[in-house]
C-alpha cells in the first residue's frame, strides 16, 4: 500500500516563526515531542493542566481552528489532553475527529492481523522484545530502551510490511507497519476544508519525520510549517527549540 507522494524541498530553518495570529491562522500541533515530552514508554505521557488549560484558551481565541495531529489513536489522545481541543486526528491520519463526530479509513484488518502474526514472531526468533503498541490500524515497535536493536526491527518492520502489502512510517526510535494510506498532511487537507478552519492560514508543528506530510500540506495551501527541536533538513519554514518554547510561542499568541 503506497500513500501519494509529493516532491518535497527541504532546507534547515534557523529562524523563530512570526507570531500567532488567532484571526487568521490555523493551528495543527503534533503531540509527542511538540506539546510534550517523549517519554521512554508511550503510556508515561501525560499533559500538565497548564497545558491544556493552554490549549483550550488557544482554541477559543482562534473560534476553534486548532488541532492535534497525532501517530496516536484518539482515544490514547483524549487521556492525554481530556478533551482541550475539539479538532484532532489519531494515527497519521486514519482517525479523524470533528467535534464529537470521529469518521476512520478504511482498512484490510485482516492484513495487519496476518503482518502482527509474522512480525511477533520475527521478533521473537530474533530475541527482540520492543514495546510493542497495537494501535487497530497499525503495530508500532518501540526500541527507545534497546537502541541497538533499531536495525534489526527496522528490517524486520520491512520485510513484514512488503510481504503484505503495507506501508512503513519511520518515527524517533519507533517504527510503524501501518494499513493505511493517510498520513498527517491528509488530515491537515481534510480539516482546512471546512469551518472553522477554511479560510485560514495552516500552521503545521512537529518535531519527527512523521510530521513532514503535514508540513507540506500547511505549504501547499498557503501557510508553512515550525520544525521543534535541534535544526535539521525539513520541509519546515521555522524552528522552535523545545516543547516549552512552543508553548511560549502559543502563549503569547494570546497577547498579541
Amino acid at each position: 500500500m503506497r500513500g501519494t507522494q509529493h516532491q518535497i524541498t527541504t532546507s534547515t530553518p534557523i529562524d523563530a516563526p512570526p507570531p500567532l495570529n488567532a484571526s487568521a491562522h490555523a493551528l495543527f500541533l503534533d503531540l509527542d515531542g511538540t506539546l510534550v515530552e517523549i517519554q521512554d514508554r508511550p503510556n508515561e505521557v501525560h499533559a500538565s493542566a497548564d497545558l491544556r488549560a493552554l490549549l483550550r484558551r488557544v482554541s477559543d481565541s482562534m473560534s476553534g481552528a486548532i488541532a492535534v495531529i497525532t501517530g496516536r489513536s484518539l482515544g490514547d489522545l483524549g487521556e492525554i489532553i481530556g478533551g482541550a481541543v475539539d479538532y484532532a486526528a489519531g494515527v497519521h491520519g486514519f482517525e479523524i475527529q470533528r467535534g464529537n463526530r470521529i469518521s476512520r479509513d478504511q482498512i484490510e484488518i485482516s492484513l495487519l492481523e496476518a503482518a502482527r502474526a509474522d512480525a511477533l514472531r520475527l521478533l521473537d526468533e530474533n530475541g527482540l522484545a520492543p514495546l510493542v503498541e497495537d494501535k487497530h490500524a497499525s503495530l508500532a515497535l518501540h526500541y527507545r530502551q534497546i537502541p541497538d536493536a533499531e536495525e534489526a526491527i527496522q528490517r524486520i518492520a520491512r520485510d513484514v510490511a512488503a510481504t503484505h502489502g503495507l506501508r512503513v512510517l519511520q518515527g524517533k526510535m519507533v517504527v510503524e507497519i501501518i494499513a493505511t494510506a493517510r498520513t498527517k498532511g491528509h488530515a491537515v487537507t481534510v480539516l482546512m476544508a471546512a469551518p472553522p478552519f477554511l479560510g485560514r492560514k495552516p500552521i503545521a508543528i512537529g518535531d519527527d519525520r512523521t510530521d513532514e506530510d503535514a508540513f507540506t500540506a500547511a505549504k501547499r495551501m498557503g501557510g508553512f510549517g515550525i520544525l521543534v527541536g535541534e535544526p535539521r533538513p525539513t520541509g519546515a519554514d521555522y524552528v522552535l527549540p523545545s516543547t516549552s518554547a512552543v508553548a511560549l510561542w502559543l502563549a503569547q499568541g494570546q497577547s498579541s
